[in-house]
């Protein structure tokens, strides 16, 4: 070998040896680093809007303990079955854990018969049906139910008109069942007012009307009021500001998205979190500033 040819060998040999050792030194420091998981959190498909604070929650302890996480809030075609089919399609991806905002709560549960174990799941709403181990995180939809129909009486209103869509999810059908448990305790005469699409809700021409989910709320509080619904957009804290929503039931959005991640990541690390209904609370324009309600509709990430 000349010598030429042996410099070359010993500088090849001394690039292997440098390359092998930053390998070695890159395993060492890997295996002191986080885990970083991966959770998908599958909304309602209300509309991203209605869930900013929820978010935020989610948000907050994504950063706290090492999370990646992934949203989904629309869906194509029936959105019950679209919603479980895209939960199939996230665990294919995967994923750790899936927080879920329950559109169909009976297509979700079968759709889980069929999750690879070991896959963390909490529901933001009412437990799914026939489903062991999930955690689930909320306050009570009947609860909300009845506050909002007590909202209503309260008000001196005697008659009111419930508006449904058909598009209504399983959290907006507890809460009817709720509103009409109230109304016949407090006397209060109702009907209900269907209409297809949000496009097509009728004008409340200063009659009382009550919605039952975010949407229809927003909807209704653009074409005048007094609506009494739920949700905490920007536009509806607006509406309520303003007069035209005259009253709106919500939990804290922020610690449901918090703790639905938290608990979440309890189950990945073997335990079993417990359930946790929430409190709800009855916001109007004169207490929508106020302790604690500001730190409910207006919370800081």
């Amino acid at each position: 070998m000349s010598k030429n040819e042996r410099h070359v060998f010993i500088g090849v040999l001394l690039v292997l040896m440098a390359a092998l050792a930053v390998m070695l030194l890159q395993n060492v420091l890997g295996s002191g680093q986080t885990e970083i998981r991966r959770v998908s959190v599958l909304l309602d498909g209300e509309g991203e809007s209605y869930w900013q604070n929820f978010r935020l929650g989610v948000d907050k302890a994504a950063r706290e303990h090492n999370v990646d996480v992934r949203y989904v809030f629309r869906y194509d075609g029936p959105a019950g079955t679209a919603q479980a089919e895209q939960l199939r399609r996230e665990w294919e991806g995967e994923l750790d854990g899936v927080i879920l905002v329950p559109v169909d709560g009976e297509a979700l549960a079968e759709a889980l018969q069929e999750a690879p174990a070991g896959l963390a799941v909490t529901v933001v709403g009412p437990d799914l049906p026939n489903v062991d181990g999930t955690c689930t995180i909320s306050a009570s939809p009947e609860e909300m139910g009845r506050r909002l129909a007590d909202a209503v009486a309260d008000s001196g209103v005697s008659s009111c008109a419930v508006i449904l869509t058909g598009q209504e999810g399983e959290n907006a059908l507890r809460r009817y069942r709720g509103l009409e448990e109230r109304f016949q305790e407090r006397g209060v005469a109702w009907r209900t007012v269907m209409a297809s699409t949000v496009e097509m809700l009728p004008e409340p021409n200063g009659q009382p009307v009550v919605a039952l989910e975010p949407g229809t709320t927003e909807a209704l509080c653009t074409w005048g009021g007094p609506v009494y619904g739920f949700g905490t957009s920007n536009s509806i804290l607006s509406s309520l500001e303003e007069g035209t929503a005259a009253a709106l039931v919500v939990q804290s959005d922020y610690d449901a998205g918090y703790l639905s991640l938290l608990s979440v990541l309890e189950a990945l690390d073997g335990a079993q979190p417990e359930d946790q209904t929430l409190d709800c609370y009855t916001v109007t324009a004169e207490n929508m500033f106020t302790d604690p309600m500001d730190q409910i509709l207006f919370p800081v990430a």
